[in-house]
């Protein structure tokens, strides 16, 4: 059972590196969210840290560094989650869940210290699971923002998946520590972590695929958002990647006045930055 399980935890370390070097390069093409790099990155660190727990055991007590993970993945998890579907939920609950998960990441380097561990280990499984059930249900109950509508079903599919997968390993992980081992429910989270990445590697080779044999932007888009010809000039400027300041350089015109009809682009778009345009103008 061991040896499957590290063969089991190889694919998914592999599956979520490259799905991480494809977002970075995605991301530097203004193709991809830092959000969604940062969740990816909590993913491959938790992976790790449950990986080492045999060496790092602690008693009784999930190990410091898989806690610390766990924290992060919670707030990852919300931050990817707001920054893909349209919601009305105020910026300030999302700096408040922020905060709640820096204060446990600082209670779990103090709890090692005061033999507390397992009293915040409770609060932080229970900070995950809200904070997993919360961005499922914010994934069921909303609209994908225009540059991930076309992963908006398999995104309310994988929020069904991890609504039952991830309960049922906490519960059975931390309410049957003992047979935790004899029963493979790890096995579950590591495949939907696999198809996670996978998903997403999928989705990145494809936006690259078409970058590659698209190099110029639909223009049937500005028609259909109604762009004035100045606006399709820098439209096609942001697409291309230039910076605000290049773009007034090309022109001649002001930089202020560059950003003006940015955001006037954006607001006849329905997109909130150069990434979703960019998106949105490849189709």
């Amino acid at each position: 059972m061991l040896v499957i399980e590290y063969l089991i935890l190889g694919l998914v370390y592999t599956s979520l590196v490259v799905s991480l070097f494809l977002q970075w390069f995605c991301y530097k093409k203004k193709m991809e969210n830092w959000e969604t790099i940062v969740f990816t990155t909590s993913l491959l660190l938790l992976v790790i840290s449950i990986g080492l727990s045999p060496i790092l055991e602690e008693g009784n007590t999930t190990s410091t560094l898989t806690l610390i993970c766990m924290v992060l993945v919670a707030i990852t998890t919300v931050l990817e989650t707001l920054r893909q579907q349209t919601h009305n939920i105020p910026s300030q609950y999302k700096k408040i869940h922020f905060v709640v998960g820096v204060f446990l990441i600082i209670s779990v380097l103090i709890a090692r210290f005061f033999d507390m561990m397992f009293f915040v280990q409770s609060i932080i499984v229970g900070f995950l699971v809200i904070s997993i059930i919360v961005s499922m249900l914010i994934v069921r109950k909303t609209k994908s923002v225009k540059q991930f509508q076309h992963l908006e079903k398999s995104n309310r599919i994988f929020g069904i998946v991890f609504l039952i997968i991830v309960p049922i390993f906490l519960i059975h992980h931390y309410g049957f520590e003992q047979e935790s081992y004899s029963f493979p429910t790890i096995f579950l989270l590591y495949f939907a972590f696999i198809a996670l990445a996978a998903r997403k590697i999928h989705d990145d080779l494809q936006r690259l695929s078409i970058t590659s044999k698209q190099l110029d932007p639909n223009k049937q888009q500005f028609k259909n958002y109604g762009l004035t010809q100045r606006e399709q000039e820098i439209a096609t400027f942001l697409f291309d990647g230039l910076t605000y300041q290049e773009i007034t350089n090309k022109l001649h015109i002001s930089l202020p006045t560059v950003k003006t009809h940015a955001s006037n682009i954006y607001k006849k778009c329905s997109v909130k930055n150069r990434n979703e345009l960019s998106r949105l103008l490849m189709i």
